[in-house]
Protein backbone atom coordinates (compact mmCIF):
# COMPACT_ATOMS: atom_id res chain seq x y z
CA UNK A 1 0.00 0.00 0.00
CA UNK A 2 1.64 3.12 -0.97
CA UNK A 3 1.75 6.07 1.20
CA UNK A 4 -0.74 9.01 1.39
CA UNK A 5 0.94 12.02 -0.69
CA UNK A 6 1.74 14.76 1.62
CA UNK A 7 1.13 18.03 1.53
CA UNK A 8 3.23 20.93 2.63
CA UNK A 9 1.51 24.27 3.81
CA UNK A 10 4.03 27.49 3.21
CA UNK A 11 3.89 29.45 6.28
CA UNK A 12 2.81 33.11 4.72
CA UNK A 13 5.28 35.52 6.39
CA UNK A 14 3.46 37.73 8.71
CA UNK A 15 2.33 40.86 7.65
CA UNK A 16 3.97 44.05 10.13
CA UNK A 17 1.37 46.63 11.52
CA UNK A 18 2.00 50.15 11.17
CA UNK A 19 -0.08 52.34 13.63
CA UNK A 20 -0.36 56.22 12.66
CA UNK A 21 -2.84 59.36 12.67
CA UNK A 22 -4.20 60.09 10.10
CA UNK A 23 -3.21 63.64 9.73
CA UNK A 24 -2.34 65.99 6.33
CA UNK A 25 1.09 65.81 7.47
CA UNK A 26 1.33 62.02 6.11
CA UNK A 27 -0.69 61.89 3.48
CA UNK A 28 1.91 61.61 0.77
CA UNK A 29 3.52 58.75 3.15
CA UNK A 30 0.06 57.14 3.51
CA UNK A 31 -1.00 57.65 -0.05
CA UNK A 32 1.88 55.17 -1.04
CA UNK A 33 1.37 53.38 2.28
CA UNK A 34 -1.81 52.02 1.33
CA UNK A 35 -0.28 49.89 -1.72
CA UNK A 36 2.69 48.53 0.22
CA UNK A 37 2.71 44.70 0.48
CA UNK A 38 5.48 44.94 3.28
CA UNK A 39 2.82 46.63 6.14
CA UNK A 40 -0.64 47.25 6.61
CA UNK A 41 -0.98 50.45 7.80
CA UNK A 42 -3.65 51.43 10.26
CA UNK A 43 -4.99 54.66 10.26
CA UNK A 44 -6.81 56.65 13.44
CA UNK A 45 -8.35 60.14 14.17
CA UNK A 46 -6.36 62.00 16.44
CA UNK A 47 -8.61 61.51 19.43
CA UNK A 48 -8.54 57.78 18.92
CA UNK A 49 -4.90 57.22 18.94
CA UNK A 50 -4.12 56.37 22.52
CA UNK A 51 -6.95 54.02 22.71
CA UNK A 52 -6.03 52.20 19.88
CA UNK A 53 -2.06 52.55 20.58
CA UNK A 54 -2.61 50.50 23.53
CA UNK A 55 -5.31 48.24 22.42
CA UNK A 56 -3.98 46.37 20.13
CA UNK A 57 -0.46 45.38 19.22
CA UNK A 58 1.47 46.89 16.17
CA UNK A 59 5.05 46.13 14.78
CA UNK A 60 5.49 49.86 14.54
CA UNK A 61 3.87 52.98 16.18
CA UNK A 62 4.22 56.56 14.03
CA UNK A 63 3.29 58.78 16.97
CA UNK A 64 1.13 62.18 15.67
CA UNK A 65 2.73 65.25 14.20
CA UNK A 66 0.64 67.42 16.27
CA UNK A 67 2.31 66.52 19.69
CA UNK A 68 5.41 67.79 21.22
CA UNK A 69 8.32 65.44 21.58
CA UNK A 70 7.79 65.77 25.34
CA UNK A 71 4.34 64.09 24.83
CA UNK A 72 5.60 61.26 22.76
CA UNK A 73 8.52 60.39 25.16
CA UNK A 74 5.66 60.29 27.82
CA UNK A 75 3.75 58.11 25.39
CA UNK A 76 6.57 55.88 24.65
CA UNK A 77 7.40 55.49 28.52
CA UNK A 78 3.99 54.09 29.22
CA UNK A 79 4.12 51.80 26.11
CA UNK A 80 7.32 50.34 27.24
CA UNK A 81 6.26 49.49 30.47
CA UNK A 82 3.00 48.41 29.06
CA UNK A 83 4.69 46.04 25.88
CA UNK A 84 8.14 45.74 27.33
CA UNK A 85 11.26 47.39 26.20
CA UNK A 86 11.00 46.09 22.75
CA UNK A 87 8.35 48.70 21.66
CA UNK A 88 9.21 51.02 18.49
CA UNK A 89 7.98 54.09 18.02
CA UNK A 90 9.04 56.60 15.47
CA UNK A 91 8.16 60.42 16.83
CA UNK A 92 7.04 63.06 14.70
CA UNK A 93 6.75 66.17 15.84
CA UNK A 94 5.93 69.90 15.08
CA UNK A 95 9.96 70.69 15.69
CA UNK A 96 12.42 69.26 17.77
CA UNK A 97 15.22 70.78 19.64
CA UNK A 98 18.97 69.49 20.22
CA UNK A 99 17.55 68.70 23.88
CA UNK A 100 14.37 66.65 22.42
CA UNK A 101 16.87 64.79 20.22
CA UNK A 102 18.75 63.61 23.49
CA UNK A 103 15.92 62.69 25.15
CA UNK A 104 14.41 60.78 22.47
CA UNK A 105 17.84 58.58 21.96
CA UNK A 106 17.96 58.09 26.35
CA UNK A 107 14.35 57.01 25.67
CA UNK A 108 15.34 54.65 22.74
CA UNK A 109 12.66 55.97 20.01
CA UNK A 110 13.39 54.30 16.96
CA UNK A 111 13.59 57.54 14.73
CA UNK A 112 12.52 61.32 15.18
CA UNK A 113 11.54 63.92 12.07
CA UNK A 114 9.81 67.37 12.72
CA UNK A 115 7.86 68.70 10.11
CA UNK A 116 7.26 68.71 7.18
CA UNK A 117 9.08 65.35 6.61
CA UNK A 118 11.25 64.48 3.78
CA UNK A 119 9.29 61.26 2.56
CA UNK A 120 12.03 59.36 1.19
CA UNK A 121 13.92 59.74 4.52
CA UNK A 122 11.12 58.87 6.39
CA UNK A 123 9.57 55.80 4.26
CA UNK A 124 13.25 54.48 4.36
CA UNK A 125 13.24 54.57 8.08
CA UNK A 126 9.48 53.09 8.23
CA UNK A 127 10.53 49.83 5.89
CA UNK A 128 14.04 50.11 8.85
CA UNK A 129 12.18 49.96 11.98
CA UNK A 130 9.49 46.92 10.25
CA UNK A 131 12.61 44.76 9.26
CA UNK A 132 13.62 44.34 12.36
CA UNK A 133 11.21 41.44 14.24
CA UNK A 134 13.28 40.66 17.10
CA UNK A 135 14.95 44.69 18.10
CA UNK A 136 17.96 45.78 20.60
CA UNK A 137 18.18 49.72 20.66
CA UNK A 138 21.53 49.23 20.02
CA UNK A 139 22.58 53.29 20.49
CA UNK A 140 23.93 53.53 24.57
CA UNK A 141 24.20 57.44 25.81
CA UNK A 142 27.10 57.45 27.85
CA UNK A 143 26.82 61.34 28.45
CA UNK A 144 24.94 64.07 25.93
CA UNK A 145 24.11 67.66 26.17
CA UNK A 146 23.85 69.69 22.60
CA UNK A 147 27.27 70.78 22.42
CA UNK A 148 29.37 67.16 23.43
CA UNK A 149 27.25 64.06 22.69
CA UNK A 150 29.45 60.65 23.96
CA UNK A 151 27.60 57.26 22.66
CA UNK A 152 28.54 53.42 22.13
CA UNK A 153 26.65 51.49 19.11
CA UNK A 154 25.99 48.30 17.93
CA UNK A 155 28.01 47.36 14.71
CA UNK A 156 25.05 46.96 12.89
CA UNK A 157 23.54 48.78 9.54
CA UNK A 158 19.89 49.82 11.68
CA UNK A 159 21.87 51.39 14.35
CA UNK A 160 23.90 53.39 11.80
CA UNK A 161 21.19 54.56 10.10
CA UNK A 162 19.13 55.36 13.28
CA UNK A 163 22.23 57.37 14.67
CA UNK A 164 22.48 59.45 10.89
CA UNK A 165 18.79 60.30 11.03
CA UNK A 166 19.49 61.55 14.70
CA UNK A 167 21.97 63.28 13.32
CA UNK A 168 19.71 64.95 10.76
CA UNK A 169 17.70 66.27 13.48
CA UNK A 170 20.39 68.20 15.27
CA UNK A 171 20.11 70.88 12.74
CA UNK A 172 23.10 72.31 13.16
CA UNK A 173 23.48 75.76 12.58
CA UNK A 174 25.86 76.21 9.51
CA UNK A 175 25.24 76.48 5.51
CA UNK A 176 23.07 73.02 4.51
CA UNK A 177 26.09 72.32 1.61
CA UNK A 178 28.56 72.20 4.42
CA UNK A 179 26.57 70.43 7.07
CA UNK A 180 25.42 67.75 3.90
CA UNK A 181 28.63 67.16 3.28
CA UNK A 182 29.94 66.99 7.35
CA UNK A 183 27.02 63.83 7.95
CA UNK A 184 28.31 62.24 4.82
CA UNK A 185 31.71 62.40 5.57
CA UNK A 186 30.74 61.07 9.12
CA UNK A 187 28.62 58.53 7.79
CA UNK A 188 30.82 56.73 5.40
CA UNK A 189 33.50 56.95 8.59
CA UNK A 190 31.18 55.55 10.62
CA UNK A 191 30.22 52.92 8.23
CA UNK A 192 34.42 51.75 7.65
CA UNK A 193 34.33 51.18 11.14
CA UNK A 194 31.44 49.24 11.67
CA UNK A 195 32.26 46.85 8.55
CA UNK A 196 36.21 46.75 9.47
CA UNK A 197 36.79 47.26 12.42
CA UNK A 198 33.96 44.96 13.51
CA UNK A 199 32.72 43.19 10.86
CA UNK A 200 28.93 44.39 11.02
CA UNK A 201 28.42 41.79 13.93
CA UNK A 202 26.24 43.51 16.50
CA UNK A 203 27.82 42.19 19.27
CA UNK A 204 30.55 44.33 18.88
CA UNK A 205 30.40 48.22 19.74
CA UNK A 206 31.90 51.57 17.91
CA UNK A 207 32.15 54.56 20.45
CA UNK A 208 31.27 57.68 18.48
CA UNK A 209 31.53 61.16 19.78
CA UNK A 210 30.34 64.61 18.87
CA UNK A 211 31.55 68.11 19.64
CA UNK A 212 30.49 71.52 18.90
CA UNK A 213 31.98 74.60 20.06
CA UNK A 214 31.90 77.97 18.30
CA UNK A 215 34.96 77.48 16.15
CA UNK A 216 34.66 74.10 14.72
CA UNK A 217 32.54 70.83 14.80
CA UNK A 218 34.55 67.25 15.61
CA UNK A 219 33.36 63.93 15.47
CA UNK A 220 35.55 61.26 16.39
CA UNK A 221 34.85 57.13 15.99
CA UNK A 222 36.42 54.75 17.37
CA UNK A 223 35.86 50.97 16.06
CA UNK A 224 36.49 47.70 18.22
CA UNK A 225 39.44 46.58 15.08
CA UNK A 226 42.88 46.06 15.54
CA UNK A 227 43.42 48.80 12.75
CA UNK A 228 44.52 49.91 9.18
CA UNK A 229 46.71 51.77 6.97
CA UNK A 230 45.02 54.95 6.98
CA UNK A 231 47.68 56.44 4.40
CA UNK A 232 47.06 53.38 1.84
CA UNK A 233 43.71 54.23 2.71
CA UNK A 234 43.33 57.53 1.64
CA UNK A 235 44.85 56.95 -1.38
CA UNK A 236 43.04 53.96 -2.30
CA UNK A 237 39.92 56.14 -2.15
CA UNK A 238 41.57 58.72 -4.12
CA UNK A 239 42.04 56.38 -6.53
CA UNK A 240 38.85 54.82 -6.77
CA UNK A 241 37.56 58.20 -7.49
CA UNK A 242 38.80 57.99 -10.97
CA UNK A 243 37.18 54.60 -11.46
CA UNK A 244 34.23 54.74 -9.40
CA UNK A 245 31.90 51.93 -11.38
CA UNK A 246 34.99 49.57 -11.38
CA UNK A 247 36.09 50.34 -7.25
CA UNK A 248 32.29 49.48 -6.98
CA UNK A 249 32.31 46.24 -8.85
CA UNK A 250 35.32 45.62 -7.07
CA UNK A 251 34.12 46.44 -3.78
CA UNK A 252 30.88 44.28 -4.13
CA UNK A 253 33.03 41.20 -5.83
CA UNK A 254 35.13 41.05 -2.32
CA UNK A 255 31.71 40.75 0.06
CA UNK A 256 32.00 44.43 0.46
CA UNK A 257 29.23 47.44 0.79
CA UNK A 258 28.86 49.67 -2.23
CA UNK A 259 30.82 52.83 -1.06
CA UNK A 260 34.21 54.02 -0.17
CA UNK A 261 34.29 57.67 -1.68
CA UNK A 262 33.54 59.18 2.13
CA UNK A 263 36.90 59.14 3.15
CA UNK A 264 38.40 60.86 -0.05
CA UNK A 265 35.59 63.44 0.29
CA UNK A 266 35.96 63.94 4.18
CA UNK A 267 39.83 64.13 3.34
CA UNK A 268 38.93 66.92 0.92
CA UNK A 269 36.18 68.62 1.90
CA UNK A 270 36.90 68.72 5.70
CA UNK A 271 39.72 70.89 7.88
CA UNK A 272 41.27 67.58 9.51
CA UNK A 273 40.41 63.90 8.99
CA UNK A 274 43.29 62.56 11.67
CA UNK A 275 43.63 58.74 12.44
CA UNK A 276 45.47 57.27 15.18
CA UNK A 277 48.71 55.35 14.85
CA UNK A 278 46.81 51.68 14.67
CA UNK A 279 43.71 53.17 12.72
CA UNK A 280 40.96 52.36 14.62
CA UNK A 281 40.42 55.74 15.90
CA UNK A 282 39.54 58.72 13.85
CA UNK A 283 38.36 62.49 14.49
CA UNK A 284 36.80 64.41 11.66
CA UNK A 285 36.63 68.41 12.15
CA UNK A 286 35.04 71.58 10.42
CA UNK A 287 36.25 74.78 11.47
CA UNK A 288 33.29 77.02 11.29
CA UNK A 289 35.74 80.37 11.22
Amino acid sequence: MSAAPQTFILARAKIRRVLAVDDPALREFMSHAEFSPEFDLIKTPQDQFLNVAFRERFDLIITSPRTTVDQDLELLECLQKWRGEGVKVIILAPKTTAEDVIAALRAHAFAVFSIPLDYGSFSTMVETAISVPIWSDGIEVISAKPDWISLRLRCSMVAAERLLQYGHQLKIDIPTEVRETVLLSFRELLLNAMEHGGRFNPTLKVDVGYLRTDNMILYFVRDPGAGFDSTKALADAKSSMEDPLASVAARIKNGLRAGGFGIHLANQMLDSLVYNEYGNEVVLIKNLR
